[in-house]
């Protein structure tokens, strides 16, 4: 049976401070690394109820024994209950030969780690607010950060003017020097790169370069095309799995599953729940997307590619 241990050869002690992130690094780390794997050490219980999108359940208890399970040629970063056992997870993957990781303390902390360096305001946005905070009618105090999210490391990003006295008390508030800036617990995990500056138009506008779902260019196909390489193919690489455009007819998209993603048994479910979902978020024209993978090159395939 392989042995991970047989993969280390370090002499050295393990010193956890030299993998730990704080909460700003490490969501930093997250945003914008593309494969990367998150796992959380909690019980199945506590991720239930709140847990970073995209994180994978490994309780701690388990962790050990499922060692074969994490990715060894790829980032790995992990959260846990506490720093203890955040820590001796992170000296278990050291021990058997693991280099690429990054730890935290633990979730709360990386939750709780929120604070203003996490959204770029540029002196015109903040201006803007201010000037409008002044003059309004309703006299609003304050700006909402509405983050919508769509996918696991994608939203679409919103500011509202509100009273604060009106502000959901399930949400936290970022202060600046003239008002305060609120958002929602819940998407405090799309938070961290986000921007809010003026347009061409001088109007007030919040997206995340990393995140935020935006409207490609190009012919239809050349859309798809930005979609795969910047969404769907760093999903999959991370079982050696590629997808292929093949063709778009009739707003229905046709694709081809290779590597390790060819005969999978969970194919359908990829293609539904994941791929599916991330190109016809991003491009509406898309009205059904097939599988043609082992199909398009037998004798009598259900779908045949149409003569250029």
């Amino acid at each position: 049976m392989f042995n991970f241990k047989d993969l280390s050869d370090k002499a050295e002690d393990f010193n956890a401070q030299d993998y730990l992130l704080s909460p700003d690094k490490f969501f930093e780390k997250r945003r914008t690394t593309k494969k990367i794997y998150v796992f959380d050490l909690r019980s199945s219980k506590d991720f239930e109820e709140s847990h970073l999108p995209g994180a994978h359940n490994l309780p701690f208890e388990q962790f050990e024994d499922s060692i074969y399970q994490m990715p060894f040629s790829d980032e790995i970063m992990l959260y846990g209950s506490n720093k203890k056992e955040t820590f001796s997870a992170a000296e278990i993957l050291f021990d058997h030969g693991f280099e690429r990781f990054y730890i935290i303390d633990s979730y709360d902390s990386l939750m709780g780690g929120v604070d203003a360096s996490y959204i770029n305001l540029s002196l015109k946005a903040q201006e803007n607010i201010s000037n409008y905070l002044n003059v309004s009618v309703e006299k609003y105090q304050g700006i909402l950060l509405v983050v919508v999210p769509k996918m696991d490391r994608k939203a679409n990003y919103s500011i509202q003017f509100i009273d604060l006295k009106d502000s959901h008390p399930d949400s936290i508030s970022i202060e600046y020097e003239m008002f305060n800036v609120l958002v929602s617990k819940d998407t405090i995990s799309y938070l961290h790169g986000t921007e809010i500056d003026l347009d061409d138009e001088g109007e007030l506008v919040a997206f995340n370069p990393s995140m935020s779902i935006i409207k490609f260019d190009g012919s239809i196909e050349q859309q798809i095309q930005q979609v795969l390489d910047e969404d769907v193919n760093p999903m999959v690489a991370s079982h050696g799995g590629v997808v292929s455009l093949l063709e778009v007819k009739d707003q229905n998209l046709y694709l081809e599953f290779g590597g390790g993603c060819q005969g999978c048994s969970m194919i359908d479910v990829t293609l539904k729940q994941g791929v599916e979902v991330m190109i016809k978020e991003q491009i509406p024209e898309i009205i059904a997307v097939y599988d043609v993978t082992d199909h398009a090159g037998g004798e009598n395939p259900y779908y045949q590619p149409s003569a250029k």
